[in-house]
């Protein structure tokens, strides 16, 4: 039996599979450290981001469009997904205003999760997951006071906050605010 093959079929296992004239990559992020367990938990926590990110997943959007439907919250959720990557940028000129402005989609369309923690881990991630935000927002207050402009030693944050290692981690994939540069806890600058 002979079966005919072109560019827009692909031969699996004696089998020719035609997956019309669309082959779409997909791009998996690899999710190895516990931590980044809170930045994907914490990525679609709301309502707002969830929207964002839905609409982020159907193609390249402009920031004005995504200010226009979701309100300046979308600066906020962009922000968040930019410091873990989730999403990628390129210019493009507004067909209205004829200037050119981000935009943006989703870079990854699917996550694999391998790792492995103790039930005390499991715990510590999954306080700072489901942390209030009253709560979040006065130990985030604290880690900006500490690390100042030039930043701080992440053990020396831990101790001073009376927590673990992995908590601190947690916490820092939550904000937006600062991020690990090697041992140190740095602060961020936000996009305009």
């Amino acid at each position: 039996m002979k079966s005919s093959f072109n560019e827009r079929s692909i031969r699996l296992f004696y089998r020719v599979v035609d997956y019309g004239a669309i082959i779409k990559m997909k791009r998996v992020k690899l999710i190895n450290d516990p931590a980044e367990l809170v930045a994907l938990f914490r990525a679609i926590d709301s309502e707002e981001r969830r929207n964002v990110m839905t609409t982020l997943s159907e193609g390249w959007t402009m920031i004005s469009v995504l200010v226009e439907k979701y309100g300046k919250g979308a600066h906020g959720a962009i922000t968040y997904f930019e410091k873990f990557k989730l999403i990628e940028s390129r210019w493009e000129v507004n067909d209205e205003t004829g200037r050119p402005e981000k935009s943006y989609r989703t870079f990854y369309n699917a996550f694999q999760i391998s790792t492995s923690l103790t039930f005390v881990e499991a715990q510590e991630l999954l306080t700072v997951v489901l942390m209030s935000e009253k709560e979040f927002n006065d130990l985030e207050s604290k880690i900006v006071e500490m690390i100042g402009s030039d930043g701080i030693f992440a053990n020396d944050v831990s101790k001073e906050l009376n927590v673990s290692l992995l908590t601190l981690k947690g916490l820092v994939r939550r904000s937006v605010r600062f991020d690990f540069k090697g041992h140190n806890i740095v602060p961020l600058k936000e996009e305009e």
